[in-house]
């Protein structure tokens, strides 16, 4: 594994002072060094040295990542371990193979754009059988145990009608002023298909167009973070061929995960492609904007008109704002959800402490370490009822969900928004 011994020189620059064992989330619930990012560039070291041999439990360990990058905003060398991570991972993928069920999973995802609706229709009619409905909850319970996933899962159920199966691919506003494209992402298709009606409705009002691409897929992510970028490459061209049929200007994104997918880890993807695949790419990675983005900065769109009264009659809502760790610290983007959820006229914001702590969902680590996975959201959710919040929002789909689920395990009265379905209410005022 030559790569190993490249990696192995980046990681040597961590100087092993123990930064990231602060910001760290997974080293607070398991006090364990070698799941801190010293601890896993130290065994990528002795691996590619020979000192240790690739068993199951070192794959396991160099997994055992969230991929927040927590440790490398707070690393005082620069050490960019999620890059190494995520390039060690592929590398064993590429040596060692994936486990069967991850393989199934993303061979499924990279088949053709109409063969995982196909199956996920027929799970949405079958659904009922391995699945129970939670009282009184838009959810559902495992009636069996299946691999990966825990039977206490708050679980959302399949949308009857898919929002790609909804809309044309061309959606056109009454006053057009300007036309994106948008990309839609899974959970947003398969789960929760309002929030994608919200967006089109959001947007035509004020004078966007939205071009939705049928042939657009999976943006890939959970491979690539897996080590799979065989099949992350092969989903990009898909989308990026979608797209590039229709050539918008700007393509936005509802989900952090997604976006940052598309705009950063794409270009990563094809650093060793030919040069013209490197400029297609690149030129479809630079189109790609968060809808808190697209809004503030490009519409210059704030529901501010709606003032707050200076002395409201009865006490406004309250509500809070988790930062994904995608959209912060991956593409930087913190301001933008806040100026448009403080400008709103029927709630009051309340910062969150630690707003940018990882909640621990991390994409399949939520399925292979899920009570971990719990635990670390269990910091949020106390803060949470700390503060007495009523609502908290988020941009991240991935977030979204295990918040949900969290909040249901515990039996809080918390709701979980997206911030365009909390927009949207101000709006319907």
């Amino acid at each position: 594994m030559s790569i190993l011994k490249e990696l192995s020189k980046e990681a040597s620059r961590c100087v092993k002072c123990g930064a990231c064992l602060a910001s760290c989330p997974i080293y607070a619930e398991t006090l364990s060094e070698v799941t801190t990012a010293r601890g896993k560039l130290s065994l990528i070291e002795s691996l590619s040295t020979g000192e240790i041999q690739l068993t199951s439990k070192l794959k396991d360990l160099l997994s055992s990542c969230l991929i927040c990058n927590a440790c490398g905003e707070g690393c005082p060398n620069n050490v960019r371990v999620e890059e190494i991570l995520l390039e060690a991972r592929k590398e064993l993928v590429v040596h060692r193979g994936l486990p069967f069920a991850k393989k199934l999973l993303f061979l499924l995802l990279r088949s053709s754009p109409r063969v995982l609706p196909s199956y996920l229709k027929a799970g949405s009619l079958l659904q009922g059988l391995l699945l129970e409905k939670v009282p009184q909850e838009s959810g559902l319970h495992l009636r069996f145990s299946l691999p990966y996933l825990d039977k206490r899962r708050l679980i959302p159920p399949l949308a009857k009608r898919f929002f790609l199966h909804s809309h044309p691919s061309l959606v056109k506003s009454p006053q057009e002023k300007r036309c994106v494209g948008y990309f839609v992402g899974c959970v947003t298709n398969y789960l929760f298909p309002h929030l994608g009606e919200t967006t089109v409705r959001i947007l035509n009002r004020q004078g966007t167009s939205l071009v939705i691409p049928h042939e657009q897929t999976c943006c890939g992510l959970i491979a690539f973070g897996s080590g799979d970028w065989q099949s992350t490459q092969k989903l990009a061209l898909s989308n990026i061929n979608a797209f590039e049929q229709f050539n918008p200007d700007t393509i936005i994104t509802t989900c952090a995960s997604c976006a940052a997918t598309l705009k950063a880890f794409y270009p990563r993807l094809f650093k060793n492609a030919d040069p013209e695949t490197q400029k297609k790419v690149e030129r479809f990675s630079n189109k790609i904007m968060d809808i808190s983005q697209y809004l503030t900065q490009e519409m210059n769109f704030l529901p501010s008109a709606l003032q707050k009264s200076s002395s409201p009659k009865d006490p406004l809502p309250t509500i809070t704002y988790h930062d994904p760790c995608h959209l912060n610290r991956t593409l930087g983007i913190t301001r933008e959800p806040r100026e448009i959820l403080k400008s709103l006229s029927h709630l009051t914001y309340v910062e969150m402490k630690e707003a940018a702590r990882c909640c621990g969902m991390g994409g399949l680590f939520n399925l292979t370490h899920y009570g971990l996975s719990l635990e670390i959201l269990n910091h949020k959710l106390d803060m949470l009822k700390e503060m007495g919040v009523e609502m908290v929002a988020t941009s991240c789909s991935g977030c979204m969900l295990h918040f949900i689920d969290g909040i249901h395990q515990r039996g809080m009265k918390i709701k979980v928004l997206h911030l365009l379905e909390v927009l949207e209410t101000e709006q319907g005022r």
